[in-house]
């Protein structure tokens, strides 16, 4: 455990206002890695995952992080909101009252739900709607899912983004196989796409850093591509989306590794980046009418939960 506990007093913390933050996600991932290496996240069961959050608990606090808050937008930026384990001011002097306070605030599912946030792939094709007609829970699609979608609007089949997306709902409630609580794979079919009709389809159970759960919805047999890393669930904010701009072929270079217009420092933080696991970001210069450009920001958070696309004044 003393390995451990250096492991988790070495990862990066943040400083807000005199008090230093440590991520609640980073350490349960770490402590999770320690304890059950081989164990797949999804078949971790409530019995492991108490002894994860428990032995979590115990070595945060012999580290002098004494207890959690949740920090959000304008404390820290959006793409670092979240839960912390807080430490203890000096003046304590190490006292600790025992008990664990959580300062609410905005999470992702909670900003997807109010509208502050919105999904950059199917808000864009107005999908909204037809989810929540079916789900009381954000729903969000993998790539390979979008371009699938793209592909059969653009067939000579007259099929539309909102009757696919509402067969893959309803086919998604319908049934299919479940491979664990949180995982089904179902069937779906699309017609357009040569001989192939029949598409297989995998909906997976996801939890924000809140523990607010949404669905992701993909391919069955979607694989890694030419990315670099997973974006996870891919969110606009407001003033982006107000650019009316299709983010997609950016998104697949911000995860291919093409930053856009960053300078050699910034790129090299990257590289870095995508190697340790943390926060990447990349900006681009996008086209407007008019002959006009908007330069966006993506970033990928350090967890590969969340990918944001902002305007830098928003930041």
């Amino acid at each position: 455990m003393d390995n451990l506990k250096d492991h988790i007093a070495s990862l990066p913390t943040i400083t807000v206002g005199d008090e230093r933050y440590l991520s609640y996600q980073a350490v349960s991932d770490l402590v999770a890695d320690c304890l059950y290496p081989t164990l797949p996240a999804d078949q971790i069961d409530e019995i492991a995952y108490r002894r994860i959050l428990e032995t979590a608990d115990t070595l945060c606090r012999e580290l002098g992080y004494t207890w959690i808050e949740k920090l959000s937008p304008p404390a820290v930026p959006l793409n670092q909101m979240g839960l912390y384990w807080a430490l203890s001011p000096e003046d304590t002097n190490g006292e600790d009252d025992g008990v664990m306070v959580i300062v609410a605030g905005p999470g992702l599912v909670e900003e997807l739900q109010a509208g502050r946030l919105l999904d950059a792939r199917l808000s864009q094709l107005g999908l909204d709607e037809v989810t929540r007609q079916h789900f009381k829970i954000p729903v969000t699609a993998s790539d390979g899912l979008i371009d699938l979608m793209h592909r059969a609007v653009a067939s000579e089949w007259p099929n539309d983004y909102r009757g696919i997306w509402h067969d893959i709902m309803t086919m998604c409630i319908a049934g299919g196989q479940d491979i664990s609580p949180a995982e089904r794979l179902f069937t779906v079919i699309i017609h357009g796409l040569g001989n192939r009709h029949s598409w297989r389809l995998r909906a997976r159970l996801q939890h924000d850093i809140a523990g607010e759960p949404y669905l992701r919805i993909s391919l069955a047999d979607e694989g890694q591509n030419n990315r670099l890393f997973e974006l996870g669930a891919v969110v606009m904010t407001e003033g982006a989306a107000a650019l009316g701009v299709d983010f997609t072929p950016y998104l697949a270079r911000h995860a291919a590794g093409d930053y856009g217009d960053l300078d050699s420092f910034d790129r090299r933080q990257n590289e870095i980046a995508v190697k340790e696991g943390f926060r990447v970001l990349s900006a681009y210069d996008v086209p407007l009418p008019g002959g006009k450009t908007a330069r966006i920001w993506i970033i990928t958070e350090a967890d590969r939960r969340i990918t944001t696309v902002l305007r830098p004044d928003e930041y």
